[in-house]
C-alpha cells in the first residue's frame, strides 16, 4: 500500500488522502465512489462494519488503531494524534 499524506480539512481534523465531499457535506477519501453506509453516514468504496458499529470505506481491512479506534489499513498518526 503506498503512503498517503495527511491533511488537515477546513473543520480543522485531518483526512488522508485526498479529500473529496459527500452529498451531506462531510469529507471522505479513499478511492472508490461515494457511497452511502446503511447508518446513513458516507464513505469512499463499499462500506465496511468495524466491529463498533461504525462504517469505513472499502481500500484495505478494518484494523484497531492503538487507540482502540477503527481504521481502514495501516494506522497513521495524524498531528492531532488521532489516527487516521
Amino acid at each position: 500500500m503506498t503512503t498517503k499524506s495527511i491533511r488537515m480539512l477546513p473543520d480543522g481534523h485531518f483526512i488522508a488522502g485526498t479529500p473529496r465531499r459527500a452529498p451531506d457535506g462531510t469529507y471522505v477519501c479513499g478511492e472508490g465512489p461515494i457511497t452511502r453506509a446503511p447508518d446513513g453516514t458516507y464513505v469512499a468504496g463499499t462500506p465496511q462494519r468495524a466491529p463498533d458499529g461504525s462504517y469505513k470505506g472499502g481500500g484495505g481491512p478494518v484494523r484497531m488503531a492503538p487507540d482502540g479506534t477503527f481504521v481502514v489499513g495501516p494506522a497513521r498518526r495524524a498531528p492531532d494524534g488521532t489516527y487516521l
